[in-house]
C-alpha cells in the first residue's frame, strides 16, 4: 500500500478542514451574533455537524471498494438529474441573485449540483474505462449525453460556475483518456456560445462582468464586494492581523464565510497563512494525480483523475474570484467554506482517492508497482510501470 499517499491525502484534508473550522467561526461570528438572537455559534455548530458527517461519509468511501462507484455510476447520475429538477421546481435561491440552487430540508439545504459533478466523474470513468468495449453508438454517447443533461440542469437554475465544472472536469478527464485536442476544442466551441447567451439573459451576471474590467468604477455596486476582498487580502500584510482580528468581516464583506472565506484568511495569516493554504491545495492535486497514475485499473486511474480535477478546479476558481483574476461567481473553497454539501462532497471524493490509492499496489512510499501495467492511460503520459 502506498502510505505515503494515503497520509498525504489524509493529512492535507485534515489540516485544511481544521483551518475550515477556525475560519468559519472567525468570520461568521458577528453575522450570526446579530443575525441568530446573539448565538455567536450558530455558524461554527451546523458547520461541525456538516463536518462530522462529510468525516463519516469519506470514511466509508476510503474503507469501500472503489469499484462500487462504477456500479453506482447510473442511479448517481439519476438521483442527480432527478434532484436537480426537484431544485428548479422547488428550490430556493440567494439574496444575492435569483437562483434556484438549493432544496430544503428543515434545518438544512442540499444543493444538488454537488452530486451532479461527481456523478459526472463516476459515469465517464465508467465510460473512458469501457470505451473499448463498447459495441454501438448508443452506448458510446449515452454517457456524454447524461453530462449535457446535467450540465443543462445545472446552467439553467442558473448556477453558470457550476456547469463550468462540470464541463471542465469533462473535458480534463476526455483529454486524458487521449481524445482529440481538436474535439475537445469543437465541444468547447459549442458550449462557450450557449453559456455566453444564458449569461446574457441575467443583469446580475452582466453587471458581474462589467465590473469585473474594472471593479473600482462600480465600487458601491456589482464591484463593491471583490473590493472588499481585495482589501481584506492586503491588509493581512506579511503575518496578518491574527485569528479573530479582521476588519472586514463586521459587515464589510458579503459572504464571507462562505464564497469569500480565503479573503478573511488571507487578512488574519496574511501572506504567509494564504500561500500555506494555496501550497495545501497544490501538495493534494499533486497526491491525487499521483494517486491516479499508480492506479490498479483504467477506471481508478480515470476515477482518480477525475475527482482530483473537481477538487482541484473548485480550489482554483474560488482563489481566482477571490483575488479579482475571473468575474465573481459562486464556487466555495473546498474544506474551508461554510456549506454542507460541498464539504460533504469533498470528502467523498477524498475518501475516495484514498481508497484507489489503498488497492494500487504500490510497494512503499517511492516504490513502484510490482506488476506490469498497460501503458494506454490517462492521455499516453504515463509508462509502463508507475
Amino acid at each position: 500500500m502506498p502510505r505515503s499517499l494515503v497520509i498525504t491525502l489524509i493529512a492535507v484534508s485534515l489540516m485544511l478542514a481544521t483551518a475550515g473550522v477556525l475560519m468559519v467561526f472567525s468570520s461568521s461570528a458577528a453575522l450570526a451574533y446579530v443575525k441568530y438572537d446573539g448565538d455567536s455559534m450558530y455558524f461554527l455548530k451546523r458547520h461541525l455537524i456538516n463536518l462530522a458527517v462529510a468525516l463519516a461519509v469519506g470514511a466509508f468511501c476510503a474503507f469501500a471498494d472503489y469499484h462500487l462507484w462504477r456500479r453506482l455510476a447510473w442511479p448517481a447520475v439519476i438521483v442527480a438529474v432527478s434532484l436537480l429538477v426537484l431544485t428548479l421546481a422547488f428550490g430556493v435561491g440567494s439574496y444575492a441573485a435569483p437562483v434556484h440552487r438549493w432544496l430544503k430540508l428543515g434545518r438544512f439545504y442540499l444543493q444538488p449540483s454537488e452530486l451532479a459533478k461527481l456523478a459526472t466523474v463516476f459515469v465517464l470513468a465508467k465510460y473512458i474505462a469501457r470505451r473499448g468495449q463498447l459495441e454501438n453508438a448508443y452506448e458510446k454517447w449515452l454517457p456524454l449525453g447524461a453530462v449535457v443533461v446535467m450540465f443543462a440542469a445545472v446552467a439553467v437554475q442558473p448556477d453558470f460556475s457550476m456547469a463550468f465544472l462540470i464541463a471542465a472536469s469533462a473535458f480534463v478527464m476526455l483529454f486524458l483518456a487521449g481524445v482529440r485536442f481538436r474535439y475537445i476544442v469543437g465541444a468547447g466551441a459549442l458550449v462557450v456560445p450557449l453559456l455566453a447567451i444564458m449569461i446574457s439573459a441575467q443583469k446580475y451576471q452582466i453587471s458581474r462582468l462589467i465590473s469585473y474590467v474594472d471593479p473600482w468604477r462600480y465600487a458601491r455596486g456589482s464591484g463593491y464586494q471583490v473590493i472588499q476582498s481585495l482589501i481584506a487580502l492586503g491588509s493581512g500584510g506579511l503575518l496578518g492581523r491574527g485569528l479573530g482580528a479582521s476588519n472586514q468581516k463586521l459587515f464589510y464583506l458579503p459572504q464571507a464565510h462562505t464564497d469569500f472565506v480565503y479573503a478573511i484568511l488571507g487578512e488574519e495569516f496574511g501572506f504567509v497563512g494564504a500561500a500555506a493554504a494555496l501550497a495545501a491545495f497544490a501538495i493534494l492535486v499533486a497526491a491525487g494525480f499521483k494517486t491516479a497514475a499508480r492506479a490498479s485499473d483504467a477506471f481508478g486511474r480515470y476515477l482518480a483523475a477525475g475527482l482530483t480535477a473537481v477538487v482541484g478546479l473548485c480550489a482554483a476558481v474560488n482563489l481566482c474570484v477571490v483575488t479579482g483574476l475571473i468575474p465573481t461567481t459562486g464556487i466555495p473553497l473546498p474544506f474551508i467554506s461554510y456549506g454542507g454539501t460541498s464539504l460533504v462532497a469533498t470528502f467523498a471524493a477524498v475518501g475516495i482517492l484514498i481508497s484507489i490509492a489503498r488497492r494500487s499496489g504500490v510497494d512503499s512510499a517511492f516504490g513502484y508497482a510490482r506488476r506490469e501495467m498497460p501503458s494506454a492511460s490517462l492521455n499516453g503520459t504515463f509508462v509502463d510501470y508507475v
